[in-house]
């Protein structure tokens, strides 16, 4: 756990120092202010529209930031070999990419909880109150990310870093539209089709499951089952797609 916590801190302070991160917080924040500008344009309606596009802001800007930060710092430790100098301590390859995914997570959530505070200022500022339930929509994000950051280490192991955005990307807006896929199923010619289709439905997680931005903007009934289950999904899913990223970063010859 120590050598984990140590990569952890390291990985944390490098992607601090990696311009790129402010960038995109700098985006988030400006989008967030300029939500304004689009509610009023819509009368009656400004703090959901606020809400809405300052949830969408934090979703995107953060999953910017996890394909990014996730697939750059794993790689360049692989290919500028600096990894070596770590694997010759006591430390497992596990151990150096459970570090690794965990310093991640601490950007991304260090990052959610700024987005999160501006938006939530931002909606009382305009005369949307406090509302309670963004914490809920921004968690979901956040564990929307977690699942999407271990894919993101998955592939950074698995191929080049410009294909691991890639598949990365791909993870992310396949996993928006996993309930597109699975009516697509019904609709395609030839069982060969249908079949694809269906296995990249199971393999690709479904990010919808951590959706509640509808509930929160409108301020819908949000089931505690619903959030239970999406909670179970993520933890599943995550804990599944790092133990094949440790199991193939055991075998891969670093040489």
């Amino acid at each position: 756990m120590r050598a984990i916590r140590i990569i952890a801190v390291n990985t944390f302070r490098e992607a601090l120092r990696d311009r790129v991160l402010y960038l995109f917080l700098g985006f988030a924040i400006l989008l967030m202010a300029s939500s304004k500008i689009f509610g009023i344009l819509t009368v009656g309606e400004q703090d959901k529209i606020i809400k809405d596009l300052g949830l969408a802001g934090i979703q995107f800007f953060l999953m910017l930031i996890a394909v990014m930060m996730s697939v750059i710092l794993v790689s360049r430790e692989i290919d500028s070999k600096t990894v070596y100098y770590l694997l010759a301590k006591p430390v497992r390859r596990w151990q150096f990419l459970l570090g690794k995914y965990a310093g991640l997570i601490l950007v991304v959530l260090v990052n959610l909880v700024l987005m999160t505070v501006i938006l939530v200022f931002f909606v009382w500022l305009y005369g949307g109150g406090f509302d309670p339930r963004l914490f809920l929509a921004t968690g979901m994000i956040g564990v929307e990310m977690a699942v999407l950051i271990a894919f993101a280490v998955l592939f950074s192991v698995l191929t080049k870093p410009i294909l691991g955005s890639v598949f990365t990307l791909a993870v992310f807006v396949v996993g928006h539209l996993s309930q597109d896929l699975w009516l697509l199923t019904r609709h395609l010619p030839g069982s060969l089709g249908r079949t694809l289709v269906s296995v990249l439905y199971y393999l690709v997680p479904n990010f919808e499951r951590f959706n509640f931005k509808t509930e929160v903007v409108h301020q819908l009934p949000i089931p505690a089952a619903a959030i239970g289950l999406a909670l179970v999904y993520g933890c599943f899913f995550t804990g599944l797609v790092l133990v094949l990223a440790c199991v193939r970063f055991e075998r891969r010859d670093l040489q």
